[in-house]
Order: structure tokens, then sequence, then C-alpha cells
């Protein structure tokens, strides 16, 4: 399963590992990690399935005492241009003296980049109705994912995440409905 990604701004996945003065680094050889990829898209899988955290899990793979590995893998991000990473200075103002306050000076990477790709790999056997019901679930949970990274808040990591294979359409609106519905082993309520 392909992956398109169009960043609408620039983005930054940080390291959380300041460098040389700069606050909020990233990786230059992994400006924008899997995991980073698989977490979000994660997070919209919960927000679309509240009521199916059985599901969540059995798509994403789950932690704790249900120790579960996740049947798909993440592959790296392919970007359709080299990114360029800048840096972003900020600083804080004091409302009184209307000037920059004592060590408020912040630097930042930013990436910007217009698009990029990656792919969902199985990592295990998947009979044709976990296939399709898992494909359902993420193609919706990428369709969901709207931002990234840090200082979403502030203009960044605002991206579009949409399948290439695979509308999303009345037909598997339908079913995302149904699996939704449906009560943890399958059962609808």
């Amino acid at each position: 399963m392909d992956i398109d990604i169009t960043f609408h701004g620039p983005f930054r996945v940080g390291t959380g590992t300041p460098h040389l003065g700069v606050a909020e680094t990233v990786d230059p050889d992994d400006l924008l990690p899997p995991s980073s990829l698989k977490g979000v898209m994660r997070a919209s899988a919960e927000l679309l399935l509240p009521t199916r955290p059985d599901l969540v899990a059995e798509v994403f793979g789950a932690s704790g005492g249900q120790h579960r590995a996740a049947p798909w893998h993440w592959g790296p991000v392919a970007f359709t241009i080299d990114p360029v990473v800048v840096h972003r200075a900020r600083i804080a103002i004091d409302p009184v003296t209307n000037t920059a306050r004592e060590g408020s000076f912040f630097l930042s990477d930013e990436v910007w980049c217009p698009g990029a790709s990656f792919s969902l790999l199985p990592t295990r056997p998947l009979d044709a109705e976990a296939r399709r019901r898992h494909r359902v679930v993420l193609t919706c949970a990428a369709a969901g994912v709207h931002n990234l990274g840090g200082d979403r808040r502030r203009g960044l990591g605002w991206v579009s995440l949409r399948p290439r294979d695979g509308a999303i359409d009345d037909a598997l609106l339908e079913e995302f409905e149904a699996l939704r519905a449906a009560r943890p082993g399958g059962r609808h309520a």
C-alpha cells in the first residue's frame, strides 16, 4: 500500500536533542521517521474508531499485557525532491520594554518539500478478509491525518495523506462504517 504525502508548508519532526545552539533539531538522515507516520496514523485511527480499540490494536499492534506486533511495516519516506532544511528564529518580546526578553532567543529547524511517499508492507501473511479490513482502516486513518511533527499550531506540519491505490469512495466509507459499528470480534452492534 503506497501513500502520498502533500506538505502544505514546512514541517519539523525534532530529535529532542539540541545541537550547536539549535533547540529543535531534525535528523538530516531521517527527516520524517516511519515511526512518526505510524504514530499519527494510529492516533487518527483511534479518533475515527473510539469504540474499536481491538481493531486499532489488530492493525497497528498493541503493547503492555496484550503485546502484539503490528502486521504492517511503515517504510522509509521518499521525498519528491531534495528537502531543504532551514533555521527559524523566534524571540519573546517583553511587553513592558518592547525588547527581546533575556534568554528568549530560540532557533529551530524546519523542513521544506512539496511532497513525499511511503509504503506499508505486510510483515506476515494476512487472509483476504483481514487484509481488506486492514486496508480500509489504514486508508481512512491516512486520510484523517492533517498534521504531523512539532509546532502544528504555529503553521508547521500541515499535510494531506492519500493512498495511491484505491479511492476513498462511498463503498469504502460504507465498509469503514460497518467496521466501526461492529462489536469486538466482528459482531454488529
